[in-house]
């Protein structure tokens, strides 16, 4: 019997009413600033959509963890660090064991009180998966020794992380974009980002958990290290690590209605006037202009073409990179329809 796991999401908030994430969602409080004061209050609405969006990584990974939302980034994803030390410090005594951050701080000089602050909570049995800033090689408190820090990257497949537990970023996870929750019921591509690969882990340690509860930090570490695809690697091996989208050409025929069908959807979604390109170039190319946040336009109105309902959470931008892919992605749909009428 698997056992609850309740993680502790510290982001913009989450929105609680999206369909996908709100049987997940167990309650959220809010820290701010304010007069010089810290306060918390139990408005954690997201006004940015970055936490929904880590919500949903994690809940991808692990349907049924429990998620507690606490708002310590405002509308445009900022903080300081004086609401993070306090937010930290809340759950100290509080029955949660995992936490996610997707927030850094770069100044070293800045840190010491945060370091101890998440050393005590490693001594009351939680684990911290923590973010490495996007662009940096170091940052806080992803790179301390009692949190697990993450960073996103293409490996060799979707499924793939690498792990040392005697690295500063202890994690490598592969962070190929996914639809995932916007606040409004809404969807967006979000990846590429090490607050991506964060969630992802973070699910991940959440179904471990929830089948091992009194795994220690430590043995977590072992036994991260025991999955991962590597275990040593320099930064010449990040460089060398490349994955390639199948565009499956010539996959149907130019005259298959499915083909044009789907094209014409895509058409009318961004608006295109002229037919040919869409079959000679890539959607995400400027000459198609496909980005992450109109693909959930383009997936309604497919929807509607062929009164189909997708499984958003599981659709990646593979699914987007040509007319082909995107067109296998709505026959896969109408046959598992099809299958489970």
């Amino acid at each position: 019997m698997k056992n609850k796991v309740k993680a502790v999401l510290m982001d913009t908030g989450v929105d609680k009413n999206h369909e996908y994430l709100k049987d997940n969602i167990i309650g959220g409080m809010s820290f701010s600033c304010d007069d010089e004061y810290i306060t918390a209050d139990d408005n954690y609405e997201d006004e940015n959509g970055h936490g929904t969006s880590c919500a949903s990584v994690i809940k991808r990974e692990f349907k049924d963890v429990e998620i507690f939302a606490v708002k310590v980034l405002d509308e445009k994803g900022r903080t300081n660090i004086q609401i993070l030390e306090e937010a930290l410090k809340y759950f100290l005594d509080k029955n949660f064991r995992l936490i996610n951050l997707s927030l850094s701080v770069i100044e070293n000089e800045e840190v010491e009180d945060l370091y101890g602050i998440c050393g005590k909570l490693k001594e009351k049995g939680k684990i911290i998966v923590c973010s490495l800033a996007n662009g940096f090689e170091k940052s806080y408190p992803a790179s301390f020794d009692n949190v697990i820090g993450v960073k996103g990257f293409i490996l060799e497949d979707e499924n793939s992380f690498w792990y040392s537990k005697d690295k500063d970023i202890q994690c490598i996870m592969d962070n190929n974009p996914y639809m995932n929750c916007k606040p409004g019921n809404s969807y967006a591509l979000f990846g590429k980002c090490n607050s991506q690969a964060a969630g992802k882990l973070t699910g991940k340690i959440a179904r471990m958990l929830s089948e091992e509860p009194e795994m220690t930090f430590e043995s977590l570490n072992d036994k991260l290290e025991r999955m991962a695809r590597r275990k040593n690697w320099t930064e010449k091996d990040l460089e060398a690590s490349k994955r390639y989208p199948d565009f499956k050409k010539n996959l149907y025929d130019k005259n298959s209605p499915i083909l044009l069908k789907t094209a014409d959807a895509v058409k009318e979604a961004l608006k295109l006037d002229k037919s040919d390109g869409i079959y000679e170039y890539g959607l995400f190319s400027r000459k198609i202009g496909l980005t992450y946040d109109n693909c959930f336009e383009v997936l309604k109105k497919l929807e509607g073409k062929f009164n189909i309902k997708f499984d958003y959470p599981n659709i990646s931008r593979y699914d987007f990179v040509s007319i082909e892919t995107l067109t296998d992605l709505v026959a896969k749909t109408l046959s598992y329809q099809k299958d489970n009428i």
